[in-house]
Order: C-alpha cells, then structure tokens, then sequence
C-alpha cells in the first residue's frame, strides 16, 4: 500500500514539474531582443516597423508565413470551366437487339427505360419484333447494359410490349 502511494506521489511531482517546464519553455515573454521570434528563426525587424518604435511585442508578425514551395494563388481568379460537346447520334437511328427490364424505385410520371446507345431524355420507340406493340419511352440511363441488351425497360412500360416471362425479347429501337 505504501509502494503505491510513493508511486503515485512521485508520478505528480513529475508531472508538475514537465508541465512547469512546459509552461516556461514556451512562454519567451522574458526576451525583449528584436531579433526573437516565436519559431526559433532569427528575424531582423526594423525600428520603425509597428509605428512603436519597433521594441514592443506589438511591432512583430505573428501569422505564420505561407509555405515557399506552393506556387501564389490569387483567389480572385475563378478556375477555367471545360465544356465537353459529346454529339448527338443521327437522328433516325435505328437499332435491332435485344430488350429485358428492371423496375426502378420512382419513376416521377416518366416511362423510363436504358440505353447507352442515346442520349439522356432522348425518346425512344421499342418494338416488339415477335408481336409489333410498340412503346415510347424516355432514356434514363447510358450507362453499359450487364446482359448484352440493347435497352432495358422498365417493369410496367415493357409490360405493354410483352410479358415478363418472355424476356428478353428481341426489340427494334428508333431514336
């Protein structure tokens, strides 16, 4: 019980006097030279530097200076914006291959369907060409198909060109 008092007594004392000595190494309020500066680098102020006289704290630069190896950026210039033209397919464009579907969670009064083959918001008419429905609906998506299909529909909009179990089915798709 003793050896644990003395530890922690001891453990205290070296506490206070690490914070002590912190306290005091890092204070540096007793220099007045005015060639001290809080990092440790020697800098040369000059006397009329702070309109004081330049022998009071007030007269230095205590903001950290910027780093040497980044190049100046002047914040006032707005970085250059890169307009991409992708062009548009023909229009007209017609395509045979195969169709399926996915139901997609909101379809927000959209018929929507896939394909990478044309634009975003393009309309697209799918033909059935085992039965000749056609439908007309807004592509979503260009993002590639994972089953070789040529588009993908989604779930009540392919309903009225086939029935589920007969997917895929091979489509007609004109844009």
């Amino acid at each position: 019980m003793f050896a644990q008092r003395r530890r922690l007594a001891i453990a205290i004392a070296v506490t206070v006097i690490a914070v002590i000595a912190f306290a005091v190494s890092g204070n540096g309020s007793g220099d007045d030279d005015a060639n001290v500066s809080g990092t440790g680098t020697a800098v040369s102020i000059p006397s009329g530097a702070g309109g004081d006289g330049g022998d009071s704290p007030a007269a230095f630069d205590t903001s950290p200076a910027d780093p040497a190896f980044l190049p100046d950026v002047d914040p006032s210039i707005a970085p250059e914006i890169i307009t991409v033209n992708v062009p548009a397919p023909p229009a007209g464009t017609v395509l045979d291959g195969t169709a399926s579907y996915v139901r997609w969670p909101q379809t927000l009064g959209l018929r929507p369907c896939a394909t990478p083959h044309a634009l975003i918001g393009a309309v697209i008419t799918v033909t059935n060409l085992n039965n000749g429905r056609q439908i007309k609906c807004n592509n979503v998506s260009i993002e590639a198909l994972r089953d070789g299909s040529v588009i993908i529909v989604h779930t009540d909009v392919f309903l009225d060109l086939a029935d589920l179990v007969d997917a895929p089915i091979p489509v007609e798709i004109n844009f």
